[in-house]
């Protein structure tokens, strides 16, 4: 049975063992400061697991501000919530969104090669597009060539569970879902020959594929509440069941560590301050604005959102190559095509009318009647016309766009 030491605030023991070479401190224990060892991390990668609140973005701030001088470093941040920390190492930010596919692995190999810390942003984006585009710099990193493995990488990624979920949403979310999985623990099975220390964090284990975890040797385990949850970190550490209880009660900021870049044995300890500020806290409670029902419907302009008319009967009545006859023949069917494309570059993305007609150089009276048009054919979703009117292609044709890196018309 592991024995578990409570953390304390005060300064080391005489009798603390010295930390490696390349460890840095992290927090502290009972036993004075928690140290990362670098070295066996690149060869045990690392999780970092806890409620929402517990601390791990924090976690992964204090690890990557106290290494970025030891390793060459990657934040992958679903969120967007690390521009700050990346500014602080001097990491080159990329915007996923903005960058096609097979860039994102150019650019990995790049790095790799250069020793270029990275920000690799992935806001934006759909979840299955951030799972493809995450996937395919994973690729990117895993396929250095030889002479680049020399060059070890520290890959600190947060939210990991939304990049290898350990189930689908749906039969269509399965293939993606399956290309994540496979990327995520291909990156933490193969990176310690090729010089990569993954360091993962996720709100809840059951959340997280199970392939990826069971490549992890490291722990930083926080406060958790749902049973299945506990009964696996319990499991990691060698918690008994009455000992795992003391999992809901831990503070923001307290884990157990646990793993040979930690402790031997689990110890519980407390993250130290960070030098950045967390961008993603939770934000202070603000009471509604106190206006009146019609105010707000001016604010709210209502009658601007009121569902779109139907479309025309004809438009209903006809189906297959009678549908597409009436489309042809139909006067705004060139700027609802020229449309269709212009939307098409900007997928999953919407614009407004107006921005369309200038784009498309077209009034906007025809544009409207064009908007119209692949509305009644389900080809657009749009709102009635209006100077806010908005349009986004159809959930239907998005499905079938493989890659689109532009997110804004020229």
């Amino acid at each position: 049975m592991n024995t578990v030491t409570p953390f304390a605030p005060t300064g080391a023991r005489p009798d603390a063992a010295a930390p490696a070479a390349n460890a840095v401190p992290i927090g502290r224990h009972s036993r004075g400061p928690l140290h990362l060892d670098l070295d066996r991390l690149l060869a045990g990668r690392m999780l970092v697991q806890g409620g929402s609140g517990a601390g791990k973005s924090r976690t992964l701030r204090r690890i990557v501000e106290e290494a970025f001088d030891y390793v060459q470093t990657i934040i992958v941040d679903p969120e967007g919530e690390f521009g700050n920390l990346a500014a602080h190492i001097g990491a080159t930010t990329l915007k996923a969104a903005e960058i096609a596919a097979d860039g994102l692995t150019a650019a990995a190999l790049r790095a790799r090669r250069h020793r270029i810390a990275l920000h690799l942003d992935l806001t934006d984006l759909d979840p299955e597009a951030r799972i493809v585009k995450a996937s395919t710099f994973f690729a990117g990193l895993v396929g250095a060539p030889r002479e680049d493995w020399k060059h070890t990488v520290l890959v600190v990624i947060d939210e990991g569970h939304l990049l290898a979920p350990h189930l689908a949403g749906s039969a269509r979310d399965a293939d993606i879902r399956r290309l994540g999985v496979a990327t995520l623990t291909d990156l933490c099975s193969r990176g310690r020959k090729r010089g990569i220390a993954p360091v993962i964090a996720t709100q809840r284990l059951a959340k997280l594929s199970a392939s990826v975890i069971s490549e992890l040797h490291n722990f930083l385990i926080g406060i958790n509440v749902f049973d299945r949850d506990i009964a696996r970190a319990a499991d990691i550490l060698g918690f008994s069941r009455s000992e795992s209880e003391k999992l809901r009660t831990l503070a923001a900021g307290e884990f157990y560590a646990f793993g040979p870049a930690l402790s031997p044995g689990p110890v519980l300890a407390r993250i130290d301050p960070t030098i950045t500020e967390h961008l993603g806290a939770t934000p202070l409670l603000h009471g509604a604005a106190d206006i009146d029902s019609a105010e707000a419907a001016r604010l709210l302009d209502l009658d601007a959102l009121r569902e779109a008319p139907p479309p025309r009967a004809d438009a209903l009545k006809l189906r297959g190559t009678r549908a597409l006859d009436a489309f042809l023949l139909d006067e705004a069917a060139p700027v609802a095509a020229a449309i269709c494309l212009a939307l098409r570059r900007i997928a999953p993305n919407a614009t407004t009318a107006a921005e369309l007609a200038r784009h498309l150089d077209t009034p906007a009276e025809a544009v409207d009647r064009a908007l119209d048009l692949l509305a009644a054919i389900a080809a657009v979703d749009t709102m009635p016309r209006g100077a806010d009117r908005m349009a986004r292609l159809h959930a239907r044709l998005r499905a079938r766009i493989a890659d689109v890196p532009v997110v804004a018309l020229p």
